[in-house]
């Protein structure tokens, strides 16, 4: 797959594919685990440091890349969740799932702005 995002979108895909893995690990259903609610709820939980306008349009550019599916309300993500595509494409570049994610989110500690 050759897709090209951001750095900070890169970021946010791997801490939601980090969600998901270990959702997954604990017994969620797929379907529930693919799920996270709006842009401002994974502010809050997921990147605190960012400002909600900051989420949102990375979670625009992660749906323009095909990796998430957003549902919009007032201007804003109101709820997304992991594409099949944005799976497979996690899956292929981890390949040891979340313990690999893990690892990759360590490498670039000093890039999260989180």
């Amino acid at each position: 797959m050759d897709i090209k995002i951001t750095k900070d979108a890169d970021v946010l895909i791997c801490l939601l594919y980090k969600q998901y893995c270990q959702q997954r690990k604990d017994g969620v259903p797929k379907l529930q685990s693919k799920l996270f609610g709006s842009s401002i709820e994974v502010q809050k939980s997921i990147a605190p440091k960012w400002t909600p306008e900051e989420v949102d349009e990375t979670c625009r550019e992660l749906d323009r890349a095909g990796l998430i599916e957003c549902l919009y309300a007032e201007n804003i993500v109101y709820e997304f969740y992991l594409s099949d595509t944005g799976i497979i494409y996690m899956e292929n570049r981890f390949q040891d799932g979340l313990n690999s994610v893990l690892d990759y989110l360590g490498k670039i500690r000093n890039l999260l702005p989180f």
